[in-house]
């Protein structure tokens, strides 16, 4: 150990003093790696880098012009699938006013027959009464002339005339 201290007590900082002995040396073979390494990266992984990224730069732009592609393809579908549906319904609202006229002109049709049917059972209906009115009131005069000749010989004790009865019961009547 001291006689390495006094071998660098006189000779300065050791690392300098290689220097003029291996400089020269030491200076080239930094010369020549730095040319290979420049030289390869220049002309092998430059190029690898570049057209890597050349790859993928259109790769990327194939990407998007296919997902451009399929996006208007997808918004053709989707106006193609609005259209269908908008003729669908179209199609419903026909079919269901076809319907509802069918429906209504059956219905109108129905009640049609039905008032005829009713209208015709009420006339029969009328006449039946007007029938029925009529022999009631026949009835009633003869029934009227009875009565008035059964009170007026009650009253008088003398049976009035069958023509006079008449006479009265019908002006009594109005008739």
């Amino acid at each position: 150990m001291a006689t390495e201290t006094a071998e660098h007590a006189g000779g300065g900082f050791p690392p300098f003093d290689q220097i003029a002995t291996t400089g020269i040396s030491q200076v080239f073979w930094l010369i020549v790696t730095f040319a290979v390494l420049y030289i390869a990266s220049a002309y092998v992984f430059l190029p690898k880098i570049r057209k890597a990224m050349e790859d993928r730069d259109g790769a990327i732009k194939a990407d998007v012009a296919k997902a451009a592609a399929l996006s208007a393809k997808a918004d053709e579908s989707v106006k193609q699938f609005e259209a269908q549906i908008a003729a669908a319904r179209a199609n419903a609202r026909d079919t269901a006013s076809k319907a509802k006229a069918e429906a209504d002109a059956k219905t109108a049709a129905a009640t049609a027959a039905k008032e005829a049917e009713l209208n015709a059972r009420l006339a029969a209906a009328e006449a039946r009464i007007s029938q029925t009115r009529a022999a009631a009131m026949a009835n009633v005069s003869a029934v009227a002339e009875d009565t008035a000749a059964a009170i007026a010989e009650k009253l008088t004790g003398v049976k009035p005339s069958p023509a006079a009865v008449k006479t009265a019961v019908s002006g009594a009547m109005g008739g």
